[in-house]
């Protein structure tokens, strides 16, 4: 829009100067000649937007365009990886959430009866194999459960800390790691070999 109003300003002021000119000229051969060249002038004044295109080197104008275009391009891609990441993100954490649910849910149906049998309550964590397409129980990976004595209240016992040996297992645990392997097995309906069973505040 500027180099339109440029140009008609430009044609607009050149026939102010041409008027001013045929007014100051004696009439007579010479008024014929300026008339002429004033003419001449006025055409190329006329045709200069036109003569300013053909004066653009095509390469440079190709090469600009391409440049323009790849701009774009680029900008399309990154938008592109850009909500391809934040997708990822955003599964990635539902994922983190369902897997979460999903060991609320282990250590809910099986808290009470372990307290009922063992005197044991679970801590469950589970982790699955990585994707984005899940079956379950086929992609579970590992279900890990922490187990911890429970003791009734009121009951105190002493602790001691002997730094100098390393921390024994203490006789049964072993077999009773297997028992309640065993039992979380058949009560989640799933591999024995998927759940890693641990205590906690075991002396």
């Amino acid at each position: 829009m500027q180099l339109v109003i440029e140009w008609v300003t430009n044609i607009i002021l050149f026939l102010l100067f041409a008027v001013i000119i045929d007014f100051l000229l004696p009439s007579g051969t010479m008024q014929k000649y300026v008339k002429m060249a004033v003419g001449l002038m006025l055409v190329l004044v006329m045709l200069a937007p036109v003569l300013r295109l053909a004066s653009v080197d095509p390469e440079q104008l190709i090469a600009s365009a391409l440049v323009h275009f790849s701009n774009g391009r680029a900008g399309e891609e990154a938008i592109k990886n850009q909500i391809e990441q934040q997708k990822k993100e955003i599964q990635a954490s539902q994922r983190a959430y369902i897997l979460k649910q999903m060991a609320v849910q282990l250590e809910n149906d099986v808290n009470e009866e372990l307290m009922e049998k063992y005197g044991l309550k679970a801590d469950v964590n589970v982790y699955a194999k990585p994707g984005d397409d899940w079956r379950m129980p086929d992609d579970i990976k590992t279900i890990e459960v922490v187990l911890s004595k429970q003791k009734s209240a009121g009951s105190v016992e002493p602790v001691v800390i002997d730094t100098t040996k390393p921390p024994a297992l203490p006789e049964g645990d072993a077999s009773l790691a297997e028992e309640v392997r065993a039992f979380l097995a058949g009560r989640w309906e799933i591999d024995e070999d998927k759940i890693d069973v641990q205590f906690r505040g075991r002396e």
